[in-house]
């Protein structure tokens, strides 16, 4: 079974430094790690959500493919210096993802990659039109990760 995450909105949550919702690709190096928070250069804030390295690794011990499709990718930025690619190294989460890895600028369509998954997919997202361009196909399921407030809870629940 392969489980694909988006990143925004899924695995964590970026606030400036008002308190205001923003994309973890607005995030200004250099960063500074406290726990499952990173502080960056304007005092913006990206928290990992609770329960999430938890649940990427009982993912990986019960061998599924672990990935992610995210259009939160900062336009014309190298992948590796990507803020996001950088919250994933910095939370230590990167290294549990060991399938498709799709960090993309906002207009990219995330069921495009989807699509040539032949194995069972769970799909977890924050955004409606997601779900809805990939409801043709059979062998995805999707999970609304605003639903989700402790990752750990969904260990040993029906995505196994």
């Amino acid at each position: 079974m392969t489980h694909l995450f988006d990143l925004d909105i899924t695995l964590w949550d970026t606030f400036d430094k008002r308190g205001n919702s923003i994309w973890a690709k607005q995030l200004v190096a250099p960063y500074k790690v406290y726990g499952n928070m990173i502080v960056d250069d304007v005092f913006s804030k990206c928290i990992l959500r609770k329960g999430v390295q938890k649940y990427l690794i009982h993912l990986r011990e019960k061998n599924h493919q672990v990935g992610f499709v995210s259009v939160g990718g900062y336009f014309g930025m190298e992948y590796s210096k990507q803020p996001s690619i950088r919250a994933l190294e910095l939370f230590g989460i990167l290294k549990y993802f060991n399938s498709i890895c799709v960090l993309e600028y906002k207009t990219y369509n995330k069921a495009h990659s989807i699509s040539k998954i032949k194995d069972k997919v769970i799909f977890y997202d924050d955004t409606p039109k997601n779900f809805e361009a990939v409801k043709h196909l059979t062998n995805v399921t999707c999970v609304d990760s605003l639903n989700i407030k402790d990752w750990s809870h969904l260990i040993g629940k029906k995505y196994d």
